[in-house]
This record gives C-alpha cells, sequence and structure tokens, in this order.
C-alpha cells in the first residue's frame, strides 16, 4: 500500500493550501483569501517575496564572455587566471586562435597542461570529492533544488525569536523579524555562492554564513535601525583547503561552530570567539558534506560525498562508521530519543538509526526502513514520491516534512513516537501556486501553537504554512 493513500485531496484548480487546523486541511483561493482567513497563528509572521528584487551574478559558466578578445595576450592570460585559476590560464596560452603573437609560448603551455592533466587525472583518482571545483561543489551536494537559478537559496530561523534568514540568488541575505517593519541585508565582498546559513542559539545578532570563500560570521545589533550592516559587522574564517563550505551549523548550546566542505575531508569544529578550528579527520569517504547536532548536542551526525557517513560522540569526539546503501546520504534528521532519520540519492526511502552501537554497546544496531515513499500519480494527475531530496521534522518530533527531487509537492506526515516504536501516519500536501515548485524547506523553530513550515518557492515567494490545535479541540 502507497504511503499517500490516505493523504487528504489535493486542492482545486486556483486553490492552494494555507493551512490545517484540528485535523481540517484548509484550502482556497489564493487571490480572495490567506491564512489569516483561518488562523492568526501566523499573523505576525513577516510577508516574504523577493521576486522583483533580485539581481542575479555572473556564473562561472559564463565568466569567459567577459573577457575583452582584443586585450593585450599577457593581459588575457592574467584576467583568466585572476578569475578561473592556472589550467585555465594554460589553455588560453596553448589555444592557436588566442595564442598567434607567439607560438613557442603556445607549444610550451600545451606541453606544461598535458602534464598537468596527467597528475590532475592521477589526483582525481585518488581523491575523487576533488574533481569538481568552487560552485560546483556547491550544487551538486546543495539540499535546495536548482540552488544555482532560483531566488531562494536557503533559509534558516532563528532558534528562538521570529526572525528569518533569507539568502537570494545575488548572495544577500536578508533578515525579517516579526518585530519590525525594515529589512536588513547583509552583503559584503567575499560572500558569494553562499550554501547555508545557521542562527548562533541564545544569541540575538550572530549568524554563521558558509560561502564560497569560507565562513563568514555576522555580529548584527538586533535594536539598530541600519539596513545595510557594513563588512566591518563580519569576521570571516577560512582555512586552506577549506573552500568552498557546503554547510555550516552551530551546537545547540551556541558554543561550537561546525563546517563542512565537499572538497576536504575534515569537518572543522569552530572556536568564533577565538577565529581557531580543530579538524575532526578521517581519511575514508570523500569531502564532508553536511552536519546535523543532536538536540542534546550529545552527538553530530556526518555525510561525506560517498555511501560512508559517521555519527560522532561530542563527549570523546569519537566516531562510528556507517555505508549507506547503493548512494551517498543526501538528506538526514535528528528527532526526539535522538533518532536520526536519511535517506540516500535516488532512494525513495527514509531509514531510521536509533541506539547507535557507539554509545550503547551494542553492535548489533543497524539501520532500517521506516516509510516508503515510492513514487505514485495521485487521482488529480499530480506525481508525488520518489527520489528524496531534503527532509525536516519539526523541532517537537510530530511532524516531519519531505522534499522530492521530481514532484511540486511536499508530503507532511505525523510521527509519533510509542514503545520505542516510531509510528508515522499521513497528514497533509503543502502545494504551490500554478506552476511553482519548493525549492527548500525549514520548520520554525519557536512556533508554539503546533509546528510551523516555510516554503520557498521556485516563484521567489516564502510560504508560511502551520499545523495548529486549538485547546478547545
Amino acid at each position: 500500500m502507497s504511503a499517500f493513500c490516505d493523504f487528504p485531496d489535493l486542492p482545486q484548480r486556483n486553490e492552494t493550501a494555507f493551512c490545517k487546523l484540528n485535523e481540517v486541511y484548509c484550502c482556497g483561493n489564493i487571490r480572495y483569501g490567506n491564512v489569516t482567513t483561518f488562523t492568526n497563528a501566523t499573523k505576525s509572521h513577516p510577508v516574504i517575496n523577493v521576486t522583483r528584487d533580485v539581481h542575479h551574478r555572473t556564473t562561472d559558466e559564463n565568466i569567459s564572455m567577459y573577457v575583452d578578445v582584443d586585450d593585450h595576450l599577457l593581459k588575457k592570460i592574467t584576467s583568466v587566471w585572476y578569475k578561473q585559476g592556472f589550467l585555465e590560464a594554460l589553455s588560453v596560452a596553448a589555444d592557436p586562435n588566442v595564442n598567434r603573437e607567439r607560438p613557442l609560448l603556445a607549444v610550451t603551455a600545451s606541453y606544461i597542461l598535458k602534464v598537468a592533466n596527467v597528475f590532475t587525472t592521477f589526483r582525481y583518482f585518488l581523491q575523487p570529492h576533488l574533481k569538481d571545483i568552487g560552485p560546483k561543489i556547491v550544487a551538486n551536494y546543495s539540499r535546495s533544488r536548482n540552488w544555482g537559478n532560483v531566488p531562494i537559496k536557503c533559509l534558516a530561523w532563528h532558534p528562538h525569536t521570529t526572525k528569518i534568514a533569507v539568502v537570494t540568488a545575488d548572495d544577500n541575505i536578508r533578515i525579517y523579524c516579526s518585530d519590525t517593519s525594515f529589512v536588513s541585508t547583509l552583503k559584503c565582498k567575499t560572500q558569494g555562492h553562499v550554501s547555508s546559513v545557521s542562527w548562533r542559539p541564545f544569541s540575538a545578532s550572530e549568524l554563521a554564513v558558509g560561502c564560497e570563500q569560507g565562513v563568514i560570521v555576522w555580529t548584527v545589533d538586533p535594536n539598530s535601525m541600519f539596513t545595510k550592516p557594513s563588512s566591518s559587522n563580519a569576521v570571516l574564517l577560512t582555512r586552506p583547503g577549506h573552500s568552498p563550505v557546503t554547510d555550516v551549523s552551530w551546537s545547540p548550546n551556541g558554543d561550537l561552530l561546525i563546517s563542512c566542505s565537499g572538497a576536504d575531508t575534515s569537518m572543522l569544529m569552530w572556536d568564533v570567539a577565538m577565529e581557531v578550528a580543530v579538524p575532526l579527520k578521517r581519511v575514508a569517504g570523500g569531502g564532508i558534506v553536511f552536519a546535523q547536532w543532536s538536540f542534546d548536542a550529545g552527538q553530530v551526525f556526518a555525510a561525506t560525498s560517498s555511501i560512508i557517513f559517521r555519527v560522532w560522540d561530542t563527549k570523546n569526539w569519537t566516531p562510528e562508521r556507517w555505508c549507506a546503501r547503493g548512494c551517498r546520504v543526501v538528506a538526514a534528521c535528528w528527532g526526539p530519543e535522538n533518532i536520526l532519520l536519511f535517506a540516500a540519492k535516488g532512494e525513495p526511502m527514509v531509514y531510521a538509526l536509533t541506539n547507535t552501537g557507539l554509545l550503547s554497546g551494542s553492535q548489533t544496531s543497524k539501520a532500517v526502513p521506516i516509510l516508503d515513499v515510492a513514487r505514485v500519480e495521485l487521482a488529480s494527475g499530480d506525481i508525488v514520491g520518489g527520489p528524496i531530496l531534503d527532509m525536516c521534522w519539526d523541532p517537537t518530533g510530530k511532524y516531519l516534512a519531505l522534499l522530492f527531487e521530481e514532484s511540486r509537492l511536499i508530503a507532511v506526515f505525523c510521527t509519533t513516537h510509542i514503545m520505542m516504536q516510531l509510528k508515522i501516519t499521513p497528514c497533509c500536501f503543502v502545494t504551490g501556486i500554478e506552476e511553482e515548485l519548493p525549492t527548500t524547506m525549514t520548520f520554525q523553530q519557536n512556533f508554539t501553537e503546533g509546528a510551523c513550515l516555510t516554503v520557498a518557492w521556485s516563484s521567489g515567494r516564502v510560504q508560511h504554512f502551520p499545523i495548529v490545535y486549538t485547546d478547545s479541540y
């Protein structure tokens, strides 16, 4: 039986789902209604739509079109070296169509390029996770749909206040708050190809940003009326070989910051105040793609670019090594009782990992499949299920949201932990308007009336979808 057979019917044409209130799936016409028609739980939430304001950054794929072909040869080579690296500069020097002035230089550059390619091929054989460079690594491992070509790249709610950071296509970060009408914009020259953001717990002003150059930690006074804080409010944390950063994550206690790079086999543990990092290195598995802290900060899940993933014990910082079946772990999230859910790339299956052998002393623990979300066609003709792109669990551990690679629908499931068993039951679908596709999602951390799923759509619209239960129900 399909996992989606007991879901409520999708909204009618020209309608969308606004919320779920006391087991009632509330839908309506987007032109004449909104979520406040049914509940005031998100009345003070910021209204976000960045479509009209986003200016796209020049991509690396078309950067060569800006090289002036009429420049002097040395200037061409220097420009390409600065923007794209030494090997690309050698390619320009060796190209007879570009280098017509100095044939001897072209021949020399071509031989050097051949030798460099041999060493590069051997290096990629030993370290396949280094094959892609720069933003290509971020695009390959991002949990956001079509990361490089959408208005909103990622979202992050503050853990204690109704404040959300929104990363737009131009790599600016906009801060929206419920108690202020203005929007702060965080921007500096080194903030390019942003992959992730994370608010520091127990701090109203610190935000960590993972980008191509490293980790940027912004400190912005929450009482300041400046909408564009200067770069003096930002600290850049870098380490050779640790770029681009594909994920950043603060510990639940707010004392340590983890950064990961798909090009680095070490996961860095930052002491931000001292601006120093301790590498947690393991040889096998390739680059570290992303990391997730457990709720009690006692464990850290680390996914690599291969099928290997690890669960670290934060008391002694010792890892337990696991292998996913078939392909790398693409998404994971912690829940109550230190339950870990994860999904492998290309698989329509959610796995659960509980009581790992490292912490319990048992050597028989294993990951078990708990939810099969195989691709199906609904009565409306919509496709749902299939390979999982991302998943998130609300802070109470009652709702699990799944984002799929090949579907415009987000599936939300109810989760109940009874007698050491996790029970998963259907809840509802979250749909966009017309041809919108969900790009990224996250649960609000401080929502007290149930759960609130925030979704960024491909149009640039951000939707808050509350699941609310009133006291009288």
